[in-house]
């Protein structure tokens, strides 16, 4: 037979071999519920990028915003959604700037033009065009450019903040241009966010700090300024006041004002306005692959070490027996914070740790098995063929481990994504990686809120995944050991 046929019989073989494995795991009610589990855990980690528009943890409402469900209670009776006031902010389209309302004094706009101007924007931002005002003439002209909105809430929203970008042409020192921008409510009442004189000609001002009033005395209340502008349901207006002196020109694009709400989504947010629901999808990955590597590699050393420890015998086996008792005495967690602590917290780091201090226990079953198996007759029947250890081990000894290797990998998976979970948990997990442990440690410097929804879906999240491992490793447990295999 040549290699390229034997090597293609071998695959074909393997194959039969595992797709025979599946079918037996799936005629077991107790497997088949974990491998459901499994593989829908194993989609969602994979497909979390598209199961969520937020592809990275960015703020998308108020901090600790409750999930929009809660609205339909009592409790969410003053709870408040996103909103925003300017449909088109980047100017995209002529339309854009036609929505928007344009007033003044009848002899100030009269002197005055409104246009559209395609692909003049600011650098800095991701706007398209521009709203363009000219005042060609001598003389002070003020004119509004102004969007009204209704805000259909009870509460107020958590924050809010306004954007826009000015080109002032023709400004100077001794004639400059005045900007105000404001929130206006319906009976009148003028909240100014920003005020000052544009000096400088030809350069793109970006006013900063659109989140707060202007001009309330500190001290005055201590309500946040969202709660005193929004504090009722009616109508808006997010206007920039512009005073011309002179012949001048500006140009206004990114205009927005964003309402930041008190309920958002499916499970609201955590202290940083970032989606919860999202959060929870991206950590299903890291969480399982910390787990299932960390756990490969644990039984991995664990097996190499029984096997040669239970085949060598002698002073090799006493070594290795010695060395695995001394880390068995080893306290795991304090050492694994303070390994934690002084390497890098990288995920990389946090896998070797729980690899490193979890192998203990298989490699005496696995010695133990194979101090066994080693006085069997065909391990003697091959060392008389010639055979040497590393044939022995390789060719009889460890086909005979499958079954118990696969079981002990199944049940140390749930170990140590609890151990990656509880290190994350107590703020050592990598901090750049999303993880279930993590979600659990923001509820708790936070003080640990109450909010079921921030805690307990992270928290099933481990368990259900633990359990379909769990649920796996007895059924392979069943199957490979006859004492405890049913009887049909």
């Amino acid at each position: 037979m040549s290699d390229q046929a034997y090597l293609k019989s071998y695959w074909r073989f393997q194959l039969h071999r595992i797709t025979g494995l599946l079918r037996a795991l799936m005629r077991n009610r107790m497997s088949a519920l974990g491998l459901i589990i499994l593989v829908l855990s194993s989609v969602v980690a994979l497909a979390a990028p598209l199961l969520t528009p937020y592809h990275d943890i960015q703020q998308v409402a108020g901090p600790g915003a409750q999930p929009e469900w809660v609205m339909g209670f009592p409790d969410g009776y003053y709870l408040s959604k996103n909103l925003v006031a300017v449909k088109d902010s980047s100017f995209s389209t002529p339309s854009a700037v036609l929505a928007l309302g344009l007033s003044g004094s009848q002899p100030d706009l009269s002197s005055l033009a409104m246009s559209y101007a395609p692909g003049k924007t600011d650098p800095g931002t991701p706007a398209i065009g521009s709203l363009q005002l000219s005042h060609p003439v001598q003389g002070v002209a003020t004119a509004v450019v102004n969007q009204t909105f209704f805000y259909p809430y009870r509460g107020p929203p958590a924050s809010f903040l306004g954007t826009v970008s000015i080109l002032a042409v023709g400004a100077t020192t001794a004639h400059p241009v005045h900007v105000r921008i404001f929130i206006n409510q319906r009976e009148g009442l003028d909240f100014n966010l920003f005020e000052e004189n544009i000096t400088q000609s030809g350069n793109w001002t970006r006013p900063g700090n659109l989140d707060s009033i202007v001009g309330l005395p500190r001290g005055a209340t201590s309500l946040p300024a969202s709660a005193i502008i929004f504090s009722a349901i009616q109508q808006y207006t997010y206007g920039i006041e512009v005073t011309f002196d002179g012949p001048q020109r500006v140009d206004i694009t990114n205009l927005q004002l964003t309402l930041l709400g008190t309920a958002w989504g499916l499970l609201g947010t955590d202290s940083g306005g970032n989606d919860l629901l999202t959060r929870d999808l991206i950590g299903t990955g890291p969480s399982m692959l910390v787990g299932l590597t960390a756990a490969l590699l644990g039984i991995g050393v664990g097996l190499l070490i029984g096997l040669l420890a239970g085949l060598l015998g002698g002073i090799v086996d006493q070594l290795l027996m010695r060395i695995t008792d001394l880390f068995l005495t080893i306290p795991f967690l304090p050492l694994a914070i303070i390994l934690v602590v002084v390497l890098t917290a990288s995920a990389l780091v946090i896998i070797m740790i729980i690899a490193f201090f979890s192998w203990m226990g298989f490699a005496r079953v696995i010695r133990s098995q194979v101090l066994t198996l080693r006085e069997r007759p065909f391990i003697e029947a091959a060392r008389a063929a010639g055979a040497g250890n590393g044939r022995i081990l390789t060719r009889h000894l460890f086909p005979n481990l499958i079954g118990l290797t696969y079981v002990n990998l199944a049940l140390s998976v749930p170990g140590a994504i609890l151990t990656y979970a509880a290190l994350a948990f107590l703020g050592l997990g990598d901090p750049t990686v999303e993880s279930w442990g993590r979600i659990l440690n923001d509820n708790f410097i936070v003080g640990g809120t109450a909010d079921w929804w921030w805690v307990i879906p992270p928290g099933f999240a481990i368990a259900i995944v633990s359990l379909s491992f769990v649920l796996i490793g007895y059924a392979l447990d069943e199957m490979f050991n006859p004492k405890l295999r049913r009887r049909q």
